[in-house]
């Protein structure tokens, strides 16, 4: 396994300041729902005994990734949260059309710096993304080029550091069997998506952690008027 947030994955350099460290995002969060908590919960305890290689997702930290968003818009202006309580109702207006759908999370499997849980049926996520992405469009925010396919995804770790010594990778390798075969059976959950939530998200390279503070919900099926 090798560390989660290494210098390509920095959204800031060393010592930049706390602003640099933020970016808005759109997250699905399953804190709603008791069976995807229980369900990630049996994750941490797997992952909690290799806390020296891999850093598990607090509970209130628990999301999926809907969209990335640039951290200015498309008039350079800075993306705070007085400018995504704006764009909210754009983003309703698109997802206004979508009915809430069901979900299925896992199994859980060790990647090259994580401990991920893919996200099923793949056809209806890449309809709701690209719905997502026409709101933030509408709303004049800026992402990365729309993906050929979406990748649902949880995240239940971040790889802490390079398993590069014999011990090290041992243990990785440990880990991922244990993560392959620990929640059999029950090794997926089924969950709902009814709403997103516009958040501002924190990386965290000290602690090794990505929190978030919510600005905004918005639910699929709804309307909203957008003003003039």
């Amino acid at each position: 396994m090798r560390r989660f947030m290494s210098e390509q994955r920095l959204w800031a350099p060393e010592g930049a300041s706390e602003e640099g460290q933020v970016r808005p995002h759109v997250l699905w969060l399953p804190h709603d729902q008791p069976d995807v908590l229980a369900y990630l919960a049996r994750v941490r305890e797997i992952l909690t005994p290799y806390a020296d290689i891999i850093t598990p997702v607090a509970e209130c930290d628990a999301h999926m990734t809907a969209e990335k968003l640039a951290p200015h818009d498309r008039d350079g202006g800075r993306v705070d949260e007085e400018r995504l309580l704006r764009a909210a109702p754009f983003i309703q207006e698109c997802l206004a059309g979508l009915v809430p759908f069901g979900i299925e999370i896992g199994p859980p499997r060790a990647s090259a710096s994580a401990a991920v849980m893919d996200v099923w049926p793949e056809t209806v996520l890449h309809e709701f993304y690209l719905c997502l992405r026409a709101g933030c469009s509408d709303a004049g925010l800026t992402m990365a080029p729309v993906a050929e396919w979406f990748w649902g995804h949880i995240s239940g770790g971040y790889g802490l550091l390079d398993t590069n010594t014999p011990t090290l990778a041992e243990r990785s390798d440990r880990l991922a069997s244990e993560l392959g075969r620990g929640l059999r059976p029950g090794s997926r959950v089924s969950a709902s998506i009814s709403s997103v939530w516009l958040v501002l998200e924190h990386q965290d390279v000290v602690n090794n952690q990505y929190t978030f503070r919510r600005v905004r919900e918005i639910h699929l099926g709804r309307t909203e008027r957008v003003a003039a």
